[in-house]
């Protein structure tokens, strides 16, 4: 088995592959260098941490070691704001999250490649399962775009996301929108 991309679905589902046997042969197959990525960090919540505790306790318990937790949200918007409790919040780099996943993988003797470029699949031809994790605009399901089916739609919502090293008490939402004449 083949995943075509060395994110965190890729590397995640590879370890759970391992983990359901692991007699499986798994690869990982990434495009860049190790340590190159795009983006700087991960959000996730508690119910997530608790499906990663049941799928992978070893995966999951790093991830929450190495991640920063609130208890606490707050929203802020047109200079009021609200705090919200109920639930935690992590936030992770992207960079770490992936080196925890990559390390888990190879403990698990996933071979992972870097700088392995698929832009053939009849390079893969040996392998009994091929999954695209390559991303939002993967090339795989571009290329097989017939028969995997894919449908993108856009939407006219205009958003960023911006990073700081300014460190908050809660995880915050804050929300600055811009009044024009068209609304």
């Amino acid at each position: 088995m083949v995943c075509v991309g060395g994110g965190p679905a890729g590397l995640y589902f590879s370890i759970l592959a391992k983990l359901s046997n692991p007699k499986h042969d798994v690869t990982v197959v990434e495009r860049n260098p190790a340590g190159v990525t795009y983006g700087w960090g991960v959000v996730f919540w508690d119910d997530l941490l608790d499906d990663l505790y049941r799928n992978d306790p070893v995966s999951a318990q790093r991830i929450a070691q190495a991640a920063a937790r609130w208890d606490t949200q707050e929203v802020h918007l047109r200079g009021q704001y609200a705090t919200h409790i109920g639930g935690y919040g992590f936030a992770l780099g992207r960079d770490r999250l992936l080196d925890i996943l990559i390390r888990r993988a190879k403990g698990l003797r996933v071979d992972v490649r870097f700088q392995h470029e698929v832009t053939d699949l009849s390079a893969l031809a040996d392998a009994d399962l091929i999954v695209a994790c390559d991303g939002v605009n993967s090339r795989l399901r571009q290329r097989h775009a017939h028969h995997v089916q894919t449908h993108v739609e856009e939407g006219r919502n205009k958003y960023i996301w911006l990073g700081t090293n300014k460190v908050f008490d809660a995880f915050t939402f804050a929300f600055a929108f811009e009044e024009t004449p068209a609304g």
